[in-house]
Parts: structure tokens; C-alpha cells; sequence
């Protein structure tokens, strides 16, 4: 394998997507976080598949290190226990 070539495709693919990013939406997801810090919400985070792993550690920095309430959906025992005792239809809203 051409290692070389390999890593200047990939660095060209990141310059690509990084060029794509919108500030704009990322100053607005900034400031509906911000809002919701303000008002006690807890700030739920979603990944499907392997980016349910990534969903899960955003959640436990928010939590941990910023002291910012946070919940993923990727939880079994979490999701299981809460259907249970409130039903799937309601697990979400007592979560």
C-alpha cells in the first residue's frame, strides 16, 4: 500500500469537509445549548450505531466536566428500567 499517497487523500478529504462546515449552525447549536444551561434542561444526545459510543462520551463530559445535565438513548439497563416502571411510551419524558 502507497502509505504516502493514502495520507494526502485523507488529509484532502478533511480540508474537503472541514470547508463544508456552516459556523453559522454551529453558533446556533452553541446558543441553544447555552439557553438550555440557563433554564436546568438536560441536553439529550443521539448516535446511531457507532456513533451511539461517540453520543455516550459527549454525554459523560457534559455531565462530568462541564456540570451540564445530559442523556444518550443507548443505555438498556437505563431505557429498560425507566419502560418498566413508566411504560415505553413514557420512558423518555421521566428520563
Amino acid at each position: 500500500m502507497d502509505y504516502k499517497n493514502y495520507y494526502f487523500n485523507y488529509i484532502d478529504s478533511i480540508s474537503f469537509l472541514l470547508k463544508e462546515i456552516n459556523p453559522e449552525l454551529i453558533s446556533k447549536s452553541v446558543d441553544l445549548i447555552k439557553k438550555k444551561i440557563k433554564n436546568n434542561n438536560k441536553i439529550y444526545i443521539v448516535g446511531n450505531g457507532g456513533s451511539a459510543s461517540i453520543a455516550s462520551h459527549i454525554s459523560v463530559d457534559f455531565t462530568k466536566v462541564a456540570k451540564i445535565k445530559s442523556l444518550t438513548f443507548n443505555n438498556s439497563n437505563f431505557i429498560t428500567c425507566f419502560a418498566n416502571d413508566y411504560g415505553y411510551e413514557n420512558w423518555v419524558k421521566e428520563a
